[in-house]
Parts: C-alpha cells; sequence; structure tokens
C-alpha cells in the first residue's frame, strides 16, 4: 500500500504527490519485489524509467518497515539518482575540482541522506517534498549548500593533511583515545548535559554517524543482510571513518573545558 504525505501547506491542505507519479506508484506497488527493483534500475534516460519520486517512496516506506531486502537495492538506486543531481566538483578541464563546488556537493548528499537515515526514528516531512518534486528540491538545497560553503571554507577546522588529504596525526592520535561516550566521562553531570547540545553542532551527516556508531551499527559487513553505515549512507568505509573521526575531532573540542557549546 502506497501511504499518502503527511505534510501541510499553511492553510492545512495535505501535500499530494502528482497524479501521474500516484498512478506509476499504485501500479509498480503491484509487482514483486525483484521485478520492482529490476524496473528502478532502469537508467532515468531511457524508456520504461521509473520516476525518481516513486524510488523515494519506496525507499522511504521499505526503510521504515525495516525491509532491507527491498530497501537497499533502490536506496543505491535513489543515491545513484541524486548523485547525477549534485554539483559537479570538477571543473571544465576534467583534472582539478572546485573545493567549493565539493564542499557544496558532500552538504547537499550528508543533508539529503541524514534526512532518510532520521526516518528510522520518526516520519520527516520535509522529505514529502523531494517525492513532489525530486530535482528542484535538490536544486534549492544545492542553493543554500553553496551559501553555506562560501562561509564555511574560510573557517574550516585545519584537521587535515592537505598534500595528504587524510586527518593530521596529531588529530587522529588525539580521538584515538577520546570516546565521546565514555561511561567515565558521563558520569559528570556537567559534561552529560552538555553533550547534547555539542551534538546538534555536528553537520547531519557527522551527527547520524556518530548516533550509528554509538547504538553499535557496523561500518561494513561481508553478510548481506546486515545493516551497516556503509549500506545507509553510501560512503565508502574510509570516508565513514574519516567523517566519524572528524565528529570526535569537533566533539573533543567542544567538551573540553575550555570549548563553547
Amino acid at each position: 500500500m502506497i501511504r499518502p504525505l503527511r505534510k501541510r501547506s499553511r492553510e492545512g491542505v495535505l501535500y499530494t504527490r502528482f497524479p501521474d507519479i500516484q498512478t506509476q506508484l499504485d501500479t509498480l506497488d503491484q509487482l514483486p519485489s525483484q521485478e520492482l527493483i529490476e524496473r528502478c534500475r532502469v537508467p532515468e534516460k531511457e524508456a520504461g524509467a521509473v520516476p525518481v519520486e516513486c524510488v523515494l517512496a519506496f525507499v522511504r516506506r521499505e526503510w521504515a518497515a525495516q525491509n532491507h531486502a527491498l530497501c537497499e537495492p533502490l536506496l543505491a538506486v535513489l543515491l545513484e539518482r541524486l548523485r547525477r543531481r549534485l554539483p559537479r566538483a570538477l571543473n571544465l578541464d576534467g583534472k582539478t575540482a572546485s573545493l567549493s563546488r565539493s564542499d557544496q556537493a558532500e552538504q547537499v548528499h550528508d543533508t539529503f541522506v541524514a534526512m532518510l537515515i532520521g526516518e528510522a526514528n520518526d516520519y520527516d516531512e520535509r522529505l514529502d517534498y523531494y517525492e513532489i518534486s525530486f530535482s528542484q528540491s535538490i536544486a534549492k538545497l544545492s542553493l543554500t549548500a553553496k551559501r553555506r560553503s562560501r562561509r564555511s571554507i574560510g573557517r574550516q577546522e585545519e584537521l587535515y593533511d592537505e598534500d595528504e588529504g587524510e586527518l593530521r596525526a596529531d588529530v587522529e592520535l588525539a580521538i584515538g583515545v577520546f570516546d565521546p561516550f565514555n561511561p567515565d566521562l558521563l558520569q559528570d553531570e556537567i559534561y552529560r548535559s552538555r553533550l547534547p547540545a555539542a551534538m546538534e553542532k555536528l553537520k547531519p551527516l557527522e551527527k547520524r554517524i556518530v548516533e550509528m556508531w554509538r547504538n553499535d551499527v557496523p561500518i561494513d559487513s561481508k553478510d548481506p543482510s546486515i545493516t551497516t553505515m556503509t549500506r545507509i549512507t553510501g560512503r565508502s568505509e574510509k570516508g565513514i571513518r574519516n567523517i566519524r573521526d572528524r565528529a570526535f575531532a569537533k566533539l573533543r573540542d567542544l567538551l573540553s573545558p575550555e570549548g563553547e557549546v
């Protein structure tokens, strides 16, 4: 069954999908799972391609139901459709990349994925916009990311070695011994009271990855039946570890005695 959208306009009217999208959803919902996956895998420019809004609707439904066998293949399709709509990081020469556009693409990807992950806990009405017009919603998100990128690049923490692109050795050493959820630290009432505010200062995907790490979700696994951070986010194992370590470094600084939360 295809569930209706829940978001309401200021006048109290429920948001609805476009009629052609709703019709396709109702038709596709009658297909066996494997056939649905194969239909969604048809490239967008080919005849018979499933609109991205439909793919998103099925991902949201199956993710909420924790039906990983169907959700994960469809999520892979959705993330590929998303990737094709992100700001292009490469310059026209095809060899060099724009730091600003790369940062914008990362922000858009991470914000969208964080909304999806969050639906494991509660329905996120913001995603209703994307079910109505995915490309337009991503375009608006990209404009917001563009403004933020211009402000953040200038003040970005120097956590990485410019030549290697890896976390600096001193930063990696510091976070290697820092666990924001160490039971000993959580015994401190002041520390415990400051932790939620510090978590809110993380980027959306940083926060979600830290939350998954706290709840013992594995980063990766060879077992396809196990839910992992790599499958949920579409990031590589190395990418997940970098995001986690960056988040830990930020939390360490925010929660230090002289830090400000």
